[in-house]
């Protein structure tokens, strides 16, 4: 008998990537739920649920968050 391993996470998702993180979301059947949210930082904490397996999509909605990070910062650098 295999058991799988879930792993939970909560990501900060910043309102303006919350489109492109909800769609791969859906795309890839990762449980999840928003569990707050932070007005000062304008982002929307969700928890994820993923197993070993889901660990790149993990990985890519990390990235999606932190390329969108860096648009926002060097938009206030100019």
């Amino acid at each position: 008998m295999s058991s799988t391993i879930v792993t939970k996470k909560e990501l900060n998702v910043p309102v303006g990537a919350m489109l492109e993180v909800a769609d791969v979301l859906i795309e890839n059947d990762i449980f999840n739920d928003i569990v707050g949210t932070d007005e000062d930082e304008d982002t929307i904490i969700i928890e994820v649920e993923y197993s070993k397996e889901q660990r790149k999509i993990i990985h890519k909605m990390e990235d999606i968050i932190s390329n969108y990070l860096e648009e926002e910062e060097e938009e206030d650098d100019k």
